[in-house]
């Protein structure tokens, strides 16, 4: 009989620590990319080695091979100058991201206890996901009837009070997400990393003008059923191209305007398309170009000034051209933080016209008539690449580095229902002024008289979403993609693909 009590008493002590064995978390440490470090392969290793080790525990075990992990994590360490920062992403069997976590340090002696406190932290996060579910269910929706996956009509996604719920699968398919979303243009791979898009006339036979600029490149295409580039205009090596935006002329014509700094100074010009050529009409402007819909209304240019402590100076005013002469009117007063590239208006139903500005923290900024603040977002927006520098000597003690770096805004629309446009890219990772998008996507909001919510927004770019241009008139919204960065071989390349706004 005793015999008997003490086999049943190991059997229930064994069938007891089961649960606790098929709960631990099986972890698999990929390689770890390292951006800035000289011996790139040693720390790959170094890195996976170490967080692999310190995320061992009593809830967790490291795996040597994904095919036998519950959860993937990945990482990027990034160190410029004696800084570094360590970023890791995990996720599930699916692919669905389960959580992010990052640390920073000052010196190579803080790497090995901020290791440390990342696997603490993703441990953390796991466990709570986790926490008694089996591993196989987190971060998957509990089961219920399967039914067929209604069709996706378009790639604008419109929010839920907007949308009547359809049932639909629990995943879905990358062939029939791609038959499924393919609504819309999508141009062949174009030769450079294109930064700005601008529109020119559209065609009795559907086709656009459309014009794309690189740093130091200016190219102008025909857009129909393909991309033919018609001409291109190569500028110096002292000059870069930090807007590009266009507005039809007195005779018909489209005038472009290119805003160009250098050595410091703006040296804008103004071109024409004349017999499929690109005319320059007037240069050496020292100006700042955008062209705006301010308040929804209809497209104009307007220009602003650089100051010799400041990067933008004065009021933006709406701008006149007579031959290669510029002349500038009907100023406009701009909030805190505004300037040409941040900025625009839009009117609410009771006829009040409000400024929308997105601030250097990337949040959106909106002020009322006495330029007062009366509503700012909780996400950030916008997120460019593009740049321009000046000499800052007075804070090279502060910032470590001569020059100040001036990134640009993506463009903020308005359409005449007095909608908000604005662009929003995602970064690989983002130190400083070292930045580096990999996705982006277009927000569409609108004022419901106390903060701007969302109406639709675009599905992620799979690339870095440089610019992009809403074209009212055909609800066709433009969306520029860099599918490849220049380096010292290669200009680049870019895609442009256009969506219908349903």
């Amino acid at each position: 009989m005793k015999k008997l009590i003490v086999l049943f008493a190991a059997l229930l002590v064994t069938l007891m620590a089961l649960p606790a064995l098929a709960s631990q978390i099986r972890v698999y440490v990929g390689e770890m990319n390292a951006i800035g470090n000289q011996n790139k392969d040693e720390m790959k290793a170094t890195l996976q080695m170490l967080l692999a080790s310190r995320l061992n525990s009593d809830s967790i075990t490291a795996v040597g091979n994904s095919a036998d992990a519950d959860v993937t994590v990945t990482g990027t360490y990034v160190m410029i100058g004696k800084i570094f920062s360590v970023d890791a992403l995990a996720k599930n069997t699916t692919g669905k991201v389960l959580t992010r976590a990052f640390v920073q340090g000052e010196s190579q002696d803080d790497l090995i206890p901020a290791i440390g406190k990342l696997a603490d932290k993703l441990s953390s996060e796991l466990s709570n996901l986790y926490g008694n579910k089996p591993a196989a269910t987190v971060g998957t929706a509990a089961p219920k009837t399967i039914q067929p996956a209604a069709p996706i009509k378009s790639d604008i996604i419109k929010a839920e009070q907007q949308v009547d719920k359809a049932p639909t699968g629990d995943f879905i398919k990358p062939a029939e997400y791609e038959k499924n979303t393919s609504s819309g243009w999508l141009s062949r791979r174009l030769p450079g990393a294109a930064n700005l898009i601008a529109t020119g006339r559209t065609f009795p036979d559907g086709s656009r003008e459309i014009f794309l600029a690189e740093e130091r490149r200016l190219a102008y295409y025909r857009q129909a059923t393909e991309m033919k580039l018609v001409a291109e205009v190569e500028f110096k090596n002292s000059e870069k191209i930090l807007s590009v935006d266009s507005t039809e002329g007195k005779d018909g014509t489209i005038d472009v305007y290119v805003t160009i700094i250098r050595s410091e100074e703006l040296a804008s010009q103004v071109w024409q398309v004349k017999d499929n050529k690109l005319v320059l009409v007037a240069e050496k402007l020292p100006w700042f170009f955008r062209s705006i819909n301010l308040a929804g209304g209809p497209k104009k240019i307007y220009a602003q000034a650089m100051g010799r402590d400041t990067d933008f100076y004065g009021e933006v005013a709406e701008v006149t051209r007579n031959g290669s002469a510029i002349t500038l009117k009907n100023p406009i007063k701009l909030p805190r933080y505004g300037d040409i590239y941040s900025f625009n208006q839009f009117r609410t139903q009771d006829d009040k016209t409000y400024t929308i500005v997105i601030n250097p923290d990337g949040y959106l900024v909106v002020y009322d008539q006495d330029l007062s603040e009366l509503w700012r977002s909780n996400d950030k927006f916008g997120g460019s690449e593009l740049y321009f520098q000046k000499e800052d000597p007075i804070n090279v003690r502060v910032t470590g580095d001569r020059y100040r770096w001036i990134f640009l805004n993506q463009r903020v629309q308005v359409t005449s229902k007095g909608e908000v446009l604005v662009g929003k890219n995602d970064g690989f990772w983002v130190l400083g002024n070292a930045r580096s998008y990999k996705r982006g996507a277009v927000f569409c909001l609108a004022w419901n008289g106390s903060s701007l919510e969302e109406k639709w927004r675009t599905r992620d770019t799979q690339n870095y979403m440089p610019d992009y241009y809403f074209d009212e008139s055909k609800n066709e919204l433009l969306i520029l993609q860099t599918v490849q960065r220049p380096s010292i071989a290669t200009r680049g390349a870019s895609s442009l693909s256009i969506k219908k706004v349903e």
